[in-house]
């Protein structure tokens, strides 16, 4: 009988686990501890249902079965998992109590979770929560085990996240792939409710920079003389000040010549003197979204390296959680900073921003009440060794960020100093600093906050009324630039703080509450999968979109694309760990949206060619009367067409097997006005040709909105 069987999300866990329980004996797929054992998954060891496990029909891709909405959700083995689960399934048998002994977030609970379920285990089932795999904390973490049932909304939250992926991923899918096979787009255009708005936000950037237009302005800097020294000031126009554009930038070279004459050697007054003492704060420990932005910029590394790299110094005991939205501490773990500091005191690189580091500098960034479901990635102490390169990197970044907690924030004055010079007034910024604090070993470009940073020069000690002389004055040339493409990581940044790329007040209050689109776990991956679909491209450092990926969101309805939607989907999520909604109630609000996500939009794919003549057609010639539809124009609302017509069916016999086709009528050219891209009765018109007064229509038609015949006269796979 085995007491306690812990059952790792991964093999490193588990044999962290056994080490900390005392290892007796190492068997194929798990480890004895006395009278526990440990195994482990290899993440999910099962996987959804593909659609066609659940219904033969959905094997074949056609609009006629979308949505495509399962009666039960069903799990099955990965092939590549059989023999551990197996393994595990023996254990099961023996074991008096079970430890989940998953990640400490909602996937790692599922995963456990769901293999128990599989195996349909009902004993009992205990918690193990782990944010570090350092021996202390993990023993920890053994003396304050859990029930398992505390943590039931935190698997149904995961649960709800990968049912409604399936759910809109599989039908998305499936819609605008068909739509662009319509089109002559052959290939899978897939679609996810975190890919497609980030691939959206992409796209919309990149546009931005091919319509920006640059426009040459000027800055006047004058050089003025004081008796306690010389200093630089900027013209500042009036509101009236001739020669500017609407955003106030001096464009008129002219103008500005005036200027320069009228104040070149002039004399003038100081009118404003303005001296304030600030503090910089210290830059935060990372989270997961924050490392890879730095690690984007400073290391050259993509998101996914930057996660694999966390993640295994996480598995060596040298960091803590990596996939983490936190920056902040626990206030309770304020007691091992100087454990920390003394014990890697000695590392490589820490030597110099440990020597000074203060153990009793006790900041902000202690706030227990800050804390989500995990706290900053920061060093446990353990001595760092046999690191690669890319490893020792990430580590030093992540240690430095932490020690830099333990010195003071940075003290400056800043000055402003405001002059009157004919008429004109000009405006000088500086700053002093008093204190240099933690920018002592951080570069300050680190900071958040280092946009809005003043002007390096110190300004010399001026009063009221003072006079000054214009030694020189120049022009600058100057010329507006677009924004800066994606990088990996600002391209992560911006899914954390999609908030700001949102207009509506109450959508960015939404989207700021959630903190973005995706998961620090999930961003990664989601930027691999869009490149990987040929969606976006790396260019250097930069993420640049394709003709594909543009052409996809073109076509893609404007609540999928919408990042508002997504995060509102993880609000509801966030909704079922707190208790505060159902994964039943989640998934009917999923059903009753679908049609609506489903629907195409309405402009024409411009970057798609036209639909292809088919290799061959057959022709049902039908009567019908005016304003109906023919009894064997299936799938298709009635169209407003008056006269006779026909339906006609188009096949392409090399594509037969791949789903539905467009559909095609014949009517009198002088009828219905059938225009390209046009939606009428519940069909996008994708070609309109005319020969001998007929007019052959091709039409697409979404299903979603009008349901097939019960009794076809034709099978399915026929049309």
């Amino acid at each position: 009988m085995i007491q306690r069987l812990f059952i790792a999300e991964k093999p490193s866990l588990g044999k962290a686990i056994a080490a900390e329980l005392g290892v007796t004996q190492t068997c194929q797929g798990y480890i004895v501890c006395g009278n526990d054992a440990v195994t482990w998954c290899f993440g999910h060891l099962l996987e959804q249902y593909d659609p066609d496990d659940y219904d033969e029909a959905w094997k074949l891709w056609r609009r006629s079965s979308l949505p495509m909405i399962p009666r039960e959700w069903r799990l099955k083995p990965k092939e590549s998992t059989r023999a551990q689960l197996q393994v595990i399934s023996n254990l099961l048998g023996e074991a008096a109590t079970v430890v989940n002994t998953g990640d400490p977030d909602r996937e790692g609970q599922l995963l456990v979770d769901e293999v128990l379920e599989h195996f349909r285990y009902t004993g009992p089932v205990q918690r193990i929560w782990l944010a570090s795999l350092d021996s202390r904390s993990i023993q920890k973490a053994l003396a304050t085990l859990k029930d398992n049932r505390d943590y039931a909304n935190l698997r149904d939250s995961a649960r709800a996240r990968s049912q409604a992926d399936w759910l809109i991923g599989m039908n998305a899918t499936r819609a605008m792939t068909l739509r662009g096979r319509e089109s002559g787009r052959d290939g899978v255009l897939s679609m996810g409710r975190v890919q497609t708005p980030t691939l959206a936000l992409v796209i919309n950037r990149d546009r931005e920079i091919a319509a920006f237009t640059p426009i040459d302005y000027l800055v006047l800097q004058a050089r003025l003389q004081h008796d306690a020294g010389t200093f630089s000031a900027i013209f500042k126009p009036s509101e009236t000040q001739p020669g500017l554009d609407s955003e106030g930038r001096l464009v008129d070279g002219a103008t500005a010549q005036g200027i320069m004459d009228a104040v070149r050697g002039k004399n003038g007054i100081i009118t404003s003197v303005t001296r304030e003492k600030k503090k910089k704060p210290v830059p935060l420990p990372h989270c997961l979204s924050s490392l890879q932005k730095a690690a984007s910029s400073k290391l050259g590394m993509t998101a996914q390296q930057v996660l694999d790299t966390a993640q295994s110094l996480y598995e060596k005991k040298l960091t803590t959680y990596p996939r983490t939205d936190c920056r902040y501490l626990p206030e309770e773990q304020f007691g091992d900073a100087a454990r920390i500091i003394t014990a890697l005191s000695g590392v490589s690189g820490l030597e110099a921003v440990t020597a000074k580091a203060d153990s009793a500098l006790r900041g902000p960034v202690w706030d227990t009440k800050k804390i989500t479901a995990h706290h900053a990635i920061i060093p446990t102490g353990e001595e760092p060794r046999s690191l690669t390169a890319q490893e020792k990197e990430l580590y030093l970044m992540i240690a430095v960020q932490y020690f830099l907690q333990f010195y003071p924030p940075m003290l400056y004055e800043a000055q402003k100093i405001l002059a009157t010079i004919v008429e004109t007034a000009w405006e000088a910024r500086g700053r002093m600093i008093i204190e240099p604090g933690w920018t002592g070993f951080a570069a300050e470009e680190d900071d958040e906050d280092a946009k809005k940073k003043e002007a390096e020069q110190s300004l010399p000690s001026v009063g009221n009324n003072d006079a000054v002389l214009c030694a020189d004055v120049d022009a600058l040339k100057k010329k507006t630039t677009p924004p800066s493409r994606f990088s990996e990581g600002s391209l992560i940044e911006a899914m954390a703080n999609v908030h700001r790329f949102v207009s509506d007040a109450k959508a960015k209050a939404v989207l700021k509450e959630n903190e973005g689109i995706g998961t620090e776990a999930t961003r990664a991956s989601i930027l691999e999968t869009l490149k990987g679909r040929g969606f976006i491209t790396a260019s250097g450092k930069s993420l640049v979109s394709t003709p594909l990926g543009q052409s996809l969101i073109d076509m893609t309805p404007d609540t999928l694309r919408d990042p508002v939607t997504t995060a509102q989907w993880e609000q509801r999520l966030e909704a079922i760990t707190r208790g505060e909604t159902s994964l039943e109630d989640f998934m009917r609000e999923q059903y009753a949206a679908l049609p609506l996500l489903l629907a195409p939009s309405s402009p024409p794919l411009p970057h798609f060619s036209p639909v292809p003549s088919p290799a061959r057609s057959v022709a049902r010639r039908c009567a019908g009367a005016k304003g109906k539809t023919p009894a064997n124009f299936s799938g298709a609302a009635p169209m407003p067409i008056a006269g006779r017509f026909c339906r006609m069916r188009t096949v392409n016999p090399a594509n037969r097997e791949k789903g539905p086709y467009p559909r095609s009528i014949h009517a009198p050219s002088a009828v219905a006005p059938f225009t390209q891209g046009k939606t009428i009765g519940g069909g996008h018109i994708g070609l309109a040709t005319t020969n001998k007064g007929i007019r052959t229509v091709t039409m697409s038609f979404c299903p979603m909105t009008t349901a097939p015949p019960a009794s076809p006269k034709k099978s399915l796979r026929e049309w």
